[in-house]
């Protein structure tokens, strides 16, 4: 399994050590602007080579977009299919890894019971420390509308007193006329997701 943290540099401050087991091929980014600059130009270099100039335009876009985003969730991380990701595990999916901190008005464990009660919260299958649910809204990206299908993990981060949780959120982007739930290849996608937050592991335990 590879110790995100460490592929991070160093990770985010507070959160301890590691673990998790990805897909052949997917890698983890920090959501930093230099990363930023840094896929833009690898993409580039990509479609130069496909002879798609014309695309670079529209992909700059969303990576700017969803990078954007990113950095407004707070998000120190993204999870997603990198360039030596072979076909089959190259899909429209990404994981951002936020942290989630309780107020002294509304308490961590009050944020998990509100998930519970209004968001159909349930412990994840195979691992004894995740909270997982899911939401599907539709999003408008260049002109034309797509579903996209999030699942959010939710875990105490040791030591802070169940205070603070690391929140995983992957994004899977499909047609809005496709239920990725019941659909074959984005239900196994969806297993396969679940079975690497499985994986997870703080290396501390």
């Amino acid at each position: 399994m590879n110790s995100l943290r460490e592929e991070l540099g160093g990770g985010q401050p507070g959160v301890p050590d590691f673990r998790l087991m990805l897909p052949p091929g997917w890698t983890t980014y920090d959501t930093t602007e230099r990363t930023e600059k840094e896929l833009l130009a690898k993409a580039r270099e990509r479609l130069r080579q496909a002879h798609r100039p014309d695309a670079y335009a529209i992909l700059a876009g969303h990576v700017e977009r969803a990078l954007a985003a990113a950095r407004k969730q707070g998000a120190f991380m993204m999870i997603m299919a990198g360039d030596d990701a072979p076909s089959w595990s190259t899909v429209p999916v990404s994981i951002l890894g936020t942290i989630t901190q309780g107020t002294p008005e509304v308490s961590l464990d009050r944020m998990v019971a509100d998930a519970i009660e209004r968001r159909g919260a349930r412990a994840l299958d195979g691992s004894r420390h995740f909270l997982r649910w899911s939401d599907e809204r539709t999003v408008e990206l260049t002109g034309e509308s797509l579903g996209a299908h999030t699942v959010v993990y939710l875990t105490p981060v040791p030591g802070t007193n169940r205070r603070k949780a690391l929140q995983l959120t992957a994004t899977l982007a499909h047609p809005v006329d496709v239920d990725p739930t019941t659909d074959p290849q984005m239900a196994a996608w969806l297993q396969l997701l679940d079975g690497c937050i499985a994986t997870f592991a703080w290396t501390s335990e």
